[in-house]
């Protein structure tokens, strides 16, 4: 037995010799024309073969080279396929007889075109040999099949190894892309059937960078109308976003990466594409502005390729703590792409919100000048680099810098970077506000303009947040004003400061200031005046028009009413130094002026006048800074009220009026002033563009 075992061993074995060496001494090369002719004849295009050599383990045809032309129904200057190295496997007995038949062909770093042409027929549709026509369109639409051809290209497999495939899309009108890295492979390939495919894009990178799909499709869709069925998963692996740019350039915008994993199940007939899946990014930076966490996405798209629709049934963007929702429409048929999306959101970050909007329009900046949480529910509609976006938002709390507004609602547009919140009603600080506020987010730092009006409002907390004027003026504010500024540092935003403020503080107090000791030492009063011994001075009212240029307050109609007389004031304010240049006039009440001694007062002639009401009237000049000011005489205000005979009133600082000076010994001379006291408003109105 075990001689048998050996004999048949050795006969195996001479066999095997005789089999080989009759396959070594096989011309392959004589098959060449046979191939390339029916090549030629199943793809409908001409096809040219390189050398061919047998190559025994594994045993397979080795072809130095393919050229396969496009077909003439796709005019182009490039082959639908080239490739370095092609291996064909044939059995050994079909070579020996002459008659090789290929069942697996692999393609060494090929180079494949697909074209897509004005009528949204693809090149590889047309594999079998079928060219397109009308009709094959028609019937495609309507749903009918034509009968796949007979003798068509097929093969039990086909691998691409290392390839590279360029797409046309002349129905779309998009430029070239070439996709590098591929990997592919197809089972039991055949026009008219369904076949397995398994493809992998290698991305350059330091991660797994791996694209890959495993499904099924086919058959091949034939018209424009057609879409060939697909059903499988796709996997994205540590995808650099930069890597991918380096396969399919233009992918992402400038300065952007990120590292993209996900999943997807893809599915398509009735000439839609679902797609439906997830995607992370991590280490994102968008448009330069770099998120410091993942931004995760859950999707459910059907997309036609006749029309070039994408509906988004259902999706969201988290970034963080913030979700936003979103659903519609995107034209892709369009250079840029039209979109019509509704977005909500509800207590979302508005400096996330920000980054996520700077990758969708490069007009805006991503910055976090600007925090709180808002709630929106907004629709974006137009072209994808400049959408109309239009609708309302809330928040509880909204900053820039030191500035807060709180318990916000407004209607809300964007164009081109530039929100508009229009009207917009919200608190501020203690009081409220309302009118329009527009930001432009394209610079660095926004530029906010302010049209609104405000009541109630806390002065020292609006001061102290948008000036270098803190602690020191304190009062109710009610104000009407059209502010532009650039959201900066509180101090910086002072200086960016324009337009013009009304504005009237009640109940106030003005601190380190005691004008009234002040005006006592300028008048040189004979008696201890009635004045406060605090180092502060009450104000029942303060009021006037500023017109503000870069940070400096111009005014031509300040008027305070204080508890023991008024005055009046033009000059400016520097809202960055706090620097004063004010000429003031104060009128002392009558008890006051009593008190410290009538028209007897010390420095009458110099410093001080006295109306035919016993009113003392001390015109004097502010400098130094809101914190520490300096009062001096005003002599030049002085002689004129003297040689004019026209002196204001308390009730009235702001106007000259023809009272006359009074006698030396404080009796009254002239005409009875039976005028009544004036509206402090209207003497405001009253006094615009008067010198004091």
């Amino acid at each position: 037995m075990r001689r048998l075992l050996i004999i048949l061993g050795i006969a195996a074995a001479a066999l095997i010799c005789v089999f080989l060496l009759a396959a070594s001494l096989l011309n392959v090369n004589k098959f060449r024309p046979r191939i390339q002719s029916e090549m030629q004849s199943k793809l409908n295009r001409p096809v040219t073969l390189g050398e061919l050599h047998l190559h025994l383990f594994p045993l397979a045809i080795k072809v130095d080279g393919l050229t396969i032309a496009e077909s003439p129904t796709f005019p182009s200057s490039r082959p639908f396929a080239t490739a370095k190295e092609v291996y064909a496997s044939a059995s050994l007995m079909s070579l020996l007889h002459g008659e090789p038949q290929i069942t697996d062909v692999t393609l060494d770093e090929p180079q494949i075109e697909l074209i897509r042409n004005t009528a949204g027929i693809w090149n590889i549709s047309i594999l079998d040999g079928s060219a397109p026509n009308a009709a094959s369109g028609a019937n495609a639409a309507s749903g009918s099949k034509e009968p796949a051809r007979q003798g068509g290209f097929t093969l039990n497999k086909l691998s691409v190894t290392n390839g590279q495939v360029a797409v046309t899309d002349e129905h779309s009108k998009a430029p070239r892309a070439i996709y590098n890295h591929i990997d592919l492979t197809l089972s039991d390939f055949a026009p008219g059937k369904p076949f397995d495919v398994a493809a992998d894009v290698h991305v350059p990178g330091q991660g797994k960078e791996l694209l890959s799909f495993r499904g099924a499709a086919g058959p091949l869709a034939s018209g424009a109308a057609e879409i060939t069925p697909v059903n499988g998963q796709l996997s994205i692996q540590e995808v650099s976003m930069a890597g991918l740019n380096s396969v399919a350039a233009g992918a992402i915008p400038p300065n952007t990466d990120a590292v993209a994993s996900g999943n997807a199940t893809i599915t398509s007939g009735g000439g839609s594409i679902a797609c439906k899946g997830n995607l992370t990014l991590d280490k994102a930076v968008i448009r330069g502005a770099r998120v410091s966490y993942p931004i995760d996405t859950q999707y459910d798209l059907a997309l036609s390729p006749k029309t070039d629709q994408i509906a988004i049934r259902s999706g969201s963007v988290k970034l963080g703590p913030t979700v936003l929702s979103i659903v519609g429409t995107v034209d892709s048929g369009v250079t840029p792409s039209n979109i019509n999306l509704r977005a909500v959101t509800n207590n979302a970050s508005i400096t996330e919100l920000s980054r996520l909007a700077s990758s969708f329009d490069a007009a805006a900046n991503s910055n976090d000048q600007i925090k709180g949480t808002i709630s929106a529910d907004m629709t974006a509609i137009g072209s994808m680099k400049a959408p109309q976006v239009q609708g309302n938002i809330s928040a509880s709390s909204i900053q820039a810098q030191e500035l807060v507004l709180t318990n916000v609602h407004a209607a809300c547009k964007m164009t081109n970077g530039v929100v508009q919140l229009a009207p917009v009603t919200a608190g501020v600080f203690g009081g409220q506000a309302d009118g329009t506020i527009t930001v432009d987010t394209k610079p660095a730092h926004p530029l906010c303009s302010v049209n609104a009006r405000l009541n109630g409002v806390d002065t020292n907390a609006l001061l102290s947040a948008m000036s270098s004027v803190k602690n020191t003026l304190y009062g109710s504010l009610a104000a009407q004003g059209n502010l532009s500024f650039a959201v900066d540092s509180s101090t910086n935003l002072a200086g960016t400061l324009n337009g013009p403020l009304n504005f009237s503080v009640t109940n106030g107090q003005l601190k380190n200031v005691n004008i009234l000791n002040e005006l006592a030492r300028i008048g040189k009063f004979v008696n201890t005046p009635a004045v406060q011994s605090a180092s502060s001075s009450n104000l029942r009212q303060l009021s006037g028009t500023l017109n503000i240029n870069h940070g400096v307050a111009t005014t031509n109609n300040l008027v305070a009413l204080l508890d023991q007389g008024s005055l009046s004031a033009n000059g400016s304010l520097n809202l960055v130094t706090q620097g004063l240049n004010l000429h003031m006039t104060a009128v002392l009440a009558n008890t006051l002026s009593k008190t410290v001694g009538g028209t007897g007062i010390g420095g009458y002639l110099n410093t001080a006048l006295a109306n035919n009401k016993g009113e003392l009237v001390l015109p004097v000049i502010v400098t130094g800074t809101m914190a520490h000011p300096v009062y001096t005489p005003d002599a030049e205000a002085i002689a004129k009220m003297k040689m004019n005979q026209l002196l204001p009133t308390a009730d009235n600082p702001g106007s000259l009026v023809n009272t006359l000076l009074g006698g030396a010994k404080g009796k009254q001379s002239g005409q009875k002033n039976n005028q009544q006291p004036a509206n402090p408003l209207d003497s405001l109105i009253n006094s615009l563009g008067k010198k004091h």
